[in-house]
């Protein structure tokens, strides 16, 4: 009996053990560090080959779409400064509100040697979207439900 008990100990260790090592793994290889355009170039060469997340504005005159083979580059600069990193988005399409100037977010692997994102991921977001509605409007909402 003792024997059998031991055997079932040293199972549930070495699976505990098993599970414990895949979901550390796990979250190595899906963990993504996030930085601004600076602070990517300033950390570059300890982060090259590595998957990162970069949020900014897309430099204005930097941006080239080739249709034909669905490819889209561009530079992501900080909102308050002036370091730029290069991204590269291929084999998807632009997204529609991807303009000069706009706000983009970029997950992807990082060239240090190159200072380009390779993309993965690409979302922009549209501002007009989320501005404040003009007060006249909110008041006559608001006073008509008044009514």
């Amino acid at each position: 009996m003792k024997r059998k008990r031991v055997k079932i100990v040293a199972a549930s260790a070495l699976l505990l053990t098993a599970m414990a090592f895949l979901v550390i793994a796990g979250i190595q290889s899906t963990s993504v560090r996030h930085f601004t355009p600076a602070g990517l170039v300033a950390a570059a060469q300890s982060l090259n080959n590595q998957r990162v997340q970069v949020d900014g504005l897309i430099l204005a005159g930097s941006s080239e779409w080739d249709a034909a083979n669905f490819e889209l580059t561009f530079a992501v600069r900080d909102r308050a400064g002036s370091e730029s990193v290069n991204v590269l988005y291929a084999n998807r399409l632009k997204p529609d509100n991807f303009v000069d100037g706009g706000s983009v977010f970029v997950e992807g692997r990082y060239d240090a040697s190159q200072n380009l994102i390779v993309a993965t991921k690409l979302m922009t977001k549209c501002a007009s979207k989320y501005e404040e509605a003009d007060s006249t409007t909110t008041e006559s909402v608001t006073e008509r439900g008044k009514k």
